[in-house]
Formats: structure tokens, C-alpha cells, sequence
């Protein structure tokens, strides 16, 4: 009796177990379901990016390197010598009132940092970050974002409110109807000191920085000191060397443009200190980054944070 008792019991495990394995794989299927299904640019239809009430326009156009001047006349060397691939664009209206109206611009830019490099050095200078995504802000009647790879604006035609919100719901689901690269972040901008940094000042540059064709795949962000906003900048070499040789080509593109040497007075070691226009240029490196600070009102302010970015990389190199 006690045999036959015990093997109802287990009997009774294996079905709950089985009940439970069965309702966890229901789950899984109605998730995956509801789960948004994202596509690749090159598959993305532009209408799953409709905000209600909104409706197509305009048929979609393609654009690639050969023809992107066709639709952003005098912007495009930025966008081809950035790294880009291909646009998609599309205008939408709001089905009662056509007047409301905006164009979604979808830029394929190869990776994050080259979507980075054109949403950062275009930013606006009336941007109002959207804090509830990453790299987005609005200005006036547009709103612009990067996700992934993508560097993506929405152009309104008009301002009101209500178009406002639809452009928000619209970049919304671009990040979630679009397939990122899986690249969403930019490590390096972690490497800028926290301390009396403006937020959302960073930018990137994939070549020329400031105005001289060494500095390279240089990241810059500004620092706020009383009355005086300060630019920090670093860039990372192949190699030492090669950042020492940029660090001493750069001073001399300085000294060659009217700038005076100057005598250092902080921890760095070899830092070279110009004195440009009545303005301090910084310039140093450490392991592979050649780095310093930019347009500086005070000498003494420039080398408190030259000394600051200094450690920060410092540390990320040992």
C-alpha cells in the first residue's frame, strides 16, 4: 500500500513538474510575440516609424555616397568623409491638420563613434537633452539622436506641441523598430573628468581637431570655470611614439601660427604650454593618448585641469 501511495506521489511530481515546464514555455512564446520584431536598415519600412495619428506623405527615398548631395546640398563631405553608408527619408503629416508635418532622416554611418562624430560636432547650440535617451536632444522644431550606428534627425515643418510629442514618439520607435549595431556606447567619453564638466559638451572628431589634420580620432569635451568655458581633448595613437611625434607636431603648428612656448608650471611631465592669441593651448601625453587643453582664458586654470586629465587617463593606461 505504502508502494502505491508513493508512486502516485511521484506521478503527481512529474505532472506538476510537466504543468509548470508548459506554462514557463506559454510565457516565453507570448514574450516573444509581443517582443517589438526590429529590422535592419536596408529592410526597415519608414511607416512602422508612423506616430499615430500621422500618416505617409511622401514615398521613402534612398540615398547613398554618390547622391547624398542631391538631398543635404553643401553638408554632405561631413557625412562621407565620417563614414557613411546609406539614408533613408520620409515625410509624415498628421492626417486632420497636414500642415503638422516632419521628415525622419535615417543616416547608416558604419559604427557608433562615426554616428557620434556628426551628431556631436553639429550639435545645436539651444539643444535640450532628452534625458530619457541616450545621445538625443531637441532644438526649436527638430529633434536628433544616435542609436547604434544610426544618426538619426526629425525635422518638424512647424513648432507646436503636438507635433513636438509625435517627433518623440517617432525617435522612439526608431530605437525600437531599428536594429543597432550593438555598439551603444562610447567608452571613452567616461575618460573626461566629472568634475565642472558640461554635460552634453562632448564631441568627436575623426580627423583635423581644431583645425590641424594630426589630431586624429579626438574626443573634446568643455569645462566651466567662473565666467570661462574651458575645452579638454585627448586622442588615442597607435602607439607612444606616434603620440609624442603628434603632441611635438601639433606645439610647432601652434609656435608656426604666431603662438609663444611658454614655461610649464604643473606635475606632467614634457607638457609644452603655447600661449596663442592671448589664449593657452596645453599639450601632453601619456602611454598612447596624446591629449590637453584648448582656448583657456588663464594659464593657471588651463594646468589645474590639463593636471586633473592627466591622472584620468593616466590611470586608464596602467
Amino acid at each position: 500500500m505504502g508502494k502505491v501511495r508513493g508512486q502516485a506521489r511521484q506521478i503527481e511530481s512529474i505532472i506538476s513538474i510537466s504543468l509548470i515546464l508548459a506554462l514557463f514555455v506559454v510565457a516565453v512564446v507570448i514574450f516573444l510575440l509581443q517582443k517589438p520584431k526590429t529590422a535592419p536598415l536596408k529592410e526597415l519600412n519608414l511607416s512602422s516609424l508612423t506616430p499615430a495619428s500621422f500618416a505617409a506623405f511622401s514615398d521613402m527615398e534612398t540615398y547613398n555616397s554618390e547622391n547624398l548631395y542631391e538631398k543635404i546640398d553643401g553638408k554632405a563631405p561631413l557625412y562621407t568623409e565620417s563614414g557613411f553608408e546609406k539614408l533613408l527619408t520620409q515625410r509624415f503629416a498628421d492626417k486632420n491638420k497636414q500642415d503638422l508635418m516632419m521628415e525622419i532622416y535615417i543616416y547608416d554611418m558604419g559604427n557608433v563613434r562615426n554616428a557620434f562624430c556628426v551628431y556631436s560636432t553639429q550639435r545645436r547650440a539651444e539643444a535640450e537633452p532628452l534625458l530619457a535617451m541616450k545621445f538625443a536632444y531637441k532644438a526649436g522644431n527638430a529633434l536628433f539622436l544616435v542609436h547604434g550606428k544610426y544618426y538619426i534627425e526629425l525635422i518638424g515643418f512647424s513648432e507646436a506641441d503636438s507635433l513636438s510629442k509625435a517627433m518623440i514618439e517617432a525617435a522612439q520607435k526608431c530605437r525600437t523598430n531599428l536594429t543597432d549595431s550593438g555598439e551603444n556606447d562610447i567608452p571613452e567619453l567616461n575618460l573626461f573628468p566629472s568634475e565642472n564638466l558640461i554635460a552634453e559638451s562632448d564631441k568627436f572628431y575623426l580627423k583635423d581637431a581644431f583645425g590641424f589634420e594630426g589630431l586624429t580620432n579626438t574626443f573634446t569635451a568643455q569645462y566651466k570655470f567662473g565666467n570661462n568655458n574651458i575645452t579638454a581633448f585627448f586622442g588615442k595613437c597607435r602607439d607612444k611614439k606616434t603620440a609624442q611625434q603628434t603632441a611635438e607636431n601639433y606645439c610647432n603648428f601652434l609656435v608656426n601660427n604666431g603662438g609663444i612656448i611658454k614655461q610649464a608650471a604643473n606635475k606632467i611631465p614634457e607638457c609644452r604650454i603655447v600661449d596663442l592669441s592671448g589664449s593657452t593651448e596645453i599639450i601632453f601625453t601619456t602611454g598612447t593618448f596624446v591629449a590637453g587643453v584648448h582656448e583657456a582664458e588663464n594659464q593657471q586654470t588651463a594646468e589645474k585641469l590639463a593636471e586633473t586629465l592627466f591622472d584620468k587617463l593616466n590611470e586608464s593606461v596602467r
